[in-house]
């Protein structure tokens, strides 16, 4: 993997963890604001441009200063962050666990009360069909390039070189990953869907700290849900 700190000035160890400390709060602040906006008492519909530009827009905002962290303040290289080209092997890593996802994720569909659970998500569903393809298409790129440098690149790597422990680090890429996703799924057990797919995303970064590949594998997911689901609903007349 490539030097943790880019040539030039460095920071001192300590200086680099308060940085480090400075990003948490940052993603702190945006999954509780996410929490927050999307609670009962402030529903948000995905089929809402309005609320969805506002959901790509803190992504954007949230991803452009972990980067002015990470880059300008800390002074990372990309290579730290798993920002290279993707291989062959990359490829075929991604592909196995798509497949291992959607296993996993049919075989929760079978569970009862996650399927009751669930009834709320096809709401959700059908407002799609009425949101712009363009907006549904910023969602999807938007999810897979920021959601996966937030949770994935920044927390899992910062964390690792903060404690030397990936482990930590992907526990709680884990957990700030899975809870904003309440809103859709409830606390309950259908909140075991989104949790084994940043399972999933997760195990794919650990194994071959490529950010691009989990990026494209979340955009792939989230592109089925969200582009190819709603079309499906529509040309059957939901």
């Amino acid at each position: 993997m490539s030097d943790s700190i880019s040539s030039g000035r460095r920071p001192s160890r300590s200086l680099v963890h308060l940085w480090t400390v400075v990003g948490l709060i940052v993603i702190l602040a945006y999954v509780l604001d996410l929490m927050i906006s999307t609670s009962t008492s402030h529903p948000v519909s995905l089929g809402n441009a309005h609320g969805d530009l506002l959901i790509m827009g803190s992504e954007w905002t949230v991803v452009i200063a972990l980067a002015i962290v990470s880059f300008g303040f800390q002074r990372r290289h990309p290579g730290f962050f798993g920002l290279r080209m993707p291989g062959w092997r990359d490829i075929l890593t991604m592909l196995a666990f798509l497949v291992l996802s959607a296993i996993l994720v049919v075989g929760l569909f079978m569970i009862p009360e996650i399927r009751h659970q669930l009834a709320a998500f096809s709401s959700h569903q059908q407002h799609l069909t009425a949101a712009p393809f363009d907006v549904r298409l910023g969602l999807v790129l938007t999810a897979g390039i920021c959601e996966e440098a937030i949770f994935r690149g920044y927390l899992i790597e910062q964390i690792r070189d903060w404690t030397g422990f990936t482990s930590v680090g992907a526990l709680v890429s884990l957990i700030l990953f899975t809870l904003p996703h309440a809103w859709i799924y409830g606390f309950g057990p259908a909140l075991l869907i989104p949790a084994v797919l940043g399972g999933s995303l997760i195990g794919l970064y650990v194994l071959r700290r490529n950010l691009p590949v989990c990026m494209l594998m979340h955009a792939l997911i989230d592109g089925y849900f969200i582009l190819l689901v709603p079309i499906l609903i529509h040309a059957h007349g939901g």
